[in-house]
């Protein structure tokens, strides 16, 4: 396990957030073809070794990592097709994820225009949500 993930992880453990037990290649892999995404290495390292937080648990700076259902239902519910999400904060206050045509993570608050850039890579963003950023809010 990278000790990215392993500090995560250990993070969530002591905040003692409820984690989905880990996604099988098969589950990426469907949850790829029914969104018609790709998404980066980087996530599906992380998720073969936890599949999202439980229901709607959140870590000490209010964001939820979805399991790939979730992501799945969020997807079909939301409004906005170009952006993949995986996390929100303060139940849907604004969603974190991959925007389908450009490299990177993103930040989509659904009501105004467009998305904000806020990571280069998603290893890079659960740095910065684990952290409470100030880019993040």
């Amino acid at each position: 396990m990278e000790d990215w993930i392993k500090e995560a992880i250990e993070l969530w453990q002591e905040d003692e957030v409820k984690m989905n037990p880990p996604a099988t290649a098969v589950d990426i892999e469907k949850a790829e073809t029914t969104l018609n995404f790709n998404f980066p290495d980087d996530f599906k390292a992380l998720y073969t070794v936890v599949n999202g937080f439980e229901d709607y648990e959140w870590q000490e700076y209010m964001f939820s990592f979805w399991s790939l259902d979730r992501i799945i239902e969020e997807f079909a519910k939301s409004s906005n097709k170009h952006v993949v999400g995986f996390c929100d904060f303060l139940i849907m206050s604004h969603v974190i994820g991959f925007k389908r045509n450009e490299p990177g993570v993103f930040k989509d608050y659904s009501v105004a225009p467009g998305e904000e850039f806020i990571a280069g890579t998603f290893k890079e963003s659960i740095s910065m949500i684990n952290s409470g950023a100030p880019e993040i809010y």
